[in-house]
């Protein structure tokens, strides 16, 4: 089994796409909008564990009505341990200060459009939405997260949330500044980040409560689930 340090390959990848693509909830992630989420959280000031994020890129939902998001725990072990992969893979090219090349799709006619990343983006700004706020009224700070803003709203149905969809020429300066963007804000959470990882002890992978949710997607509290076949 790769080291959870190891970066995905791109089989992995597509792995992953695949697993996302299959996911029953009709609310559950593809694998753009997912890289968008967890960039945001990777970012972000605080820490968000994977219990509570998992149910946000499965779709969430009720097991019993769209089924569970796992096959089998051995399934569930392998696709939590890729999300964990790109999760680190996310953070150590941000902790070296590189630029992180968002997953962006491109559409029958080649374009990239990035619509789906930026809405996982602040998807995953929603989750610590208070946390965020000083950043969002820094004057000087906060034109990092405007094209993300603009590409997860183009198409709002609401009149007044709606962007205008720009040109070609326009979406592709708005996608590298959403990457500069990331980079950006990762260095303007820094601090808060390193405060809250001073008082907090953070486990080398992700640990699942008793009292919570089964991650194999069953539906049941984690004790009465698939805690049971590994012990």
């Amino acid at each position: 089994m790769a080291s959870l340090s190891t970066p995905l390959s791109d089989d992995e990848l597509d792995q992953l796409t695949e697993f996302l693509d299959d996911l029953p909830s009709p609310t559950a992630m593809n694998i753009e909008r997912m890289d968008g989420f967890l960039c945001a959280l990777v970012v972000g000031p605080e820490l968000v564990m994977p219990s509570e994020y998992w149910p946000h890129i499965l779709g969430g939902g009720d097991p019993e009505e769209h089924g569970p998001a796992f096959d089998s725990i051995e399934q569930a072990q392998t696709i939590m341990s890729l999300f964990t992969r790109h999760w680190n893979s996310i953070a150590r090219t941000l902790q070296r200060d590189d630029i992180y090349v968002p997953i962006v799709l491109v559409d029958d006619n080649g374009q990239a459009l990035g619509n789906e990343w930026a809405k996982g983006f602040m998807h995953g700004v929603s989750l610590r939405a208070a946390s965020w706020q000083t950043f969002l009224y820094d004057e000087e700070r906060a034109g990092s997260i405007v094209p993300m803003m603009a590409l997860a709203h183009e198409n709002d149905p609401d009149p007044k949330s709606r962007f205008e969809s720009p040109s070609p020429e326009k979406r592709t300066e708005l996608l590298q500044a959403m990457t500069a963007g990331i980079v950006q804000m990762y260095r303007y959470f820094a601090p808060m980040r390193t405060q809250a990882a001073a008082s907090t002890f953070v486990r080398g992978q992700p640990k699942t409560g008793r009292n919570e949710p089964c991650p194999c997607g069953s539906g049941k509290k984690y004790k009465q689930c698939c805690l049971t076949r590994t012990h």
